[in-house]
């Protein structure tokens, strides 16, 4: 089986830290959100996996490479944007895709039951089955209306609330056959839910496929948030998870429920904890206190600093005393000097160094 990745965007919503950092490998309870779906392949037999790339591109290749637990992986870059269909259609001229190929958003993190789906799709002799999940608010999604046989027959993407034919969402998971490929146009920006999945709602040949299990659809810094604590619960439960394993016992600095990456550096009476994840090369001082927060890679911080509910980007530096509070997001390559406070909401842009206070829901740029 042969997969296609979409992983070319520019995840706007994701700004600031998206600027330097590629949104697939943004850290995800544990490890870059690409790895997620890798795994997800892998266990369904998954041999080739090309990329669809754009966006900071060569930082995605260089951290992924060209195997990953023997699967190939190879990269189809994108000129310029070419929407949801385009990209799939660009892909296909880099290997030979299966008479029946995957292609998902990378920015779906989902335990999706892909066998099951398949058979699902060989025995309803449709063209495209399309993954659905059920939300609470779907005028955010691609909604879809289904009969008694699962078939897809109306396909609406982001109604109102009210015009919603049902909560059944788009997840971003796809089983497409390759005559598809003939339906998207070639050198331009195509969508497969405005232009391609309305026709073949219409000839009876786009199916639907219920997955009931976890979902989550990392568009937004507030998406990426939840779906970290999410799955931090759902991984770690009441213990601790370093460097891959769990760990029951009391571990020094360090409260339940929390992910931790490799070689972390953890000063005296400093405290990590609880509900806190940790990229890898981390320095935290002694006496530090950080709780409720995401820390990215290389992060390094000096003692008697206080996290509270923060996001911290990868390579920056933080001084002593510092106070970071609930909501603020400091961008990759960043450096506060010692005492600095950045208070509620405040966002600090990439490159930058504070030497002073920022005020609640400032912009540092």
């Amino acid at each position: 089986m042969k997969a296609i990745v979409l992983a070319g965007g520019f995840a706007t919503r994701l700004r600031p830290l998206s600027y330097v950092v590629p949104k697939l490998l943004f850290p995800v309870a544990g490890k870059p959100m690409i790895y997620w779906t890798l795994d997800l392949l892998k266990r369904f037999q998954v041999d080739e996996v090309v990329l669809g790339v754009n966006y900071l591109a060569d930082a995605l290749r260089r951290t992924v490479g060209d195997r990953y637990h023997g699967m190939r992986i190879k990269y189809s870059l994108e000129s310029c944007p070419l929407g949801t269909a385009g990209p799939i259609k660009l892909a296909s001229k880099t290997v030979r895709l299966t008479k029946t190929f995957i292609a998902m958003n990378g920015d779906v993190i989902a335990d999706i039951n892909l066998n099951e789906m398949l058979q699902r799709h060989e025995s309803s002799q449709a063209a495209v089955t399309d993954a659905l999940h059920e939300v609470d608010d779907p005028s955010r999604f691609g909604v879809v209306e289904i009969d008694s046989f699962s078939r897809i027959v109306r396909f609406v993407e982001k109604p109102s609330r009210k015009d919603a034919p049902s909560r059944l969402v788009n997840a971003g998971v796809y089983l497409i056959d390759r005559s598809v490929l003939n339906m998207i146009p070639s050198g331009r920006s195509a969508s497969l839910e405005r232009e391609i999945f309305p026709v073949l709602a219409d000839r009876g040949k786009l199916s639907g496929f219920l997955h009931s299990d976890y979902w989550y659809d990392i568009g937004s810094l507030s998406e990426y948030w939840n779906a970290n604590f999410a799955l931090m619960r759902r991984i770690a439960g009441r213990s601790v998870i370093r460097a891959g394993r769990r760990d029951l016992r009391k571990q020094f600095g360090l409260v339940p429920p929390s992910i931790i990456g490799k070689e972390l550096n953890i000063g005296g009476k400093a405290k990590l904890g609880p509900n806190v994840l940790v990229g890898n090369n981390v320095r935290i001082g002694a006496r530090t206190k950080i709780s409720g927060s995401i820390l990215f890679d290389r992060v390094h911080i000096d003692g008697e600093t206080s996290i509270t509910g923060a996001i911290v980007g990868s390579d920056t530096s933080i001084g002593r005393r510092v106070r970071i509070e609930s909501g603020a997001i400091i961008s990759p390559n960043v450096i506060i000097r010692d005492e600095a406070r950045i208070g509620k909401r405040a966002v600090i842009h990439p490159n930058r160094e504070i030497t002073e206070n920022v005020k609640p829901f400032a912009h540092v740029m």
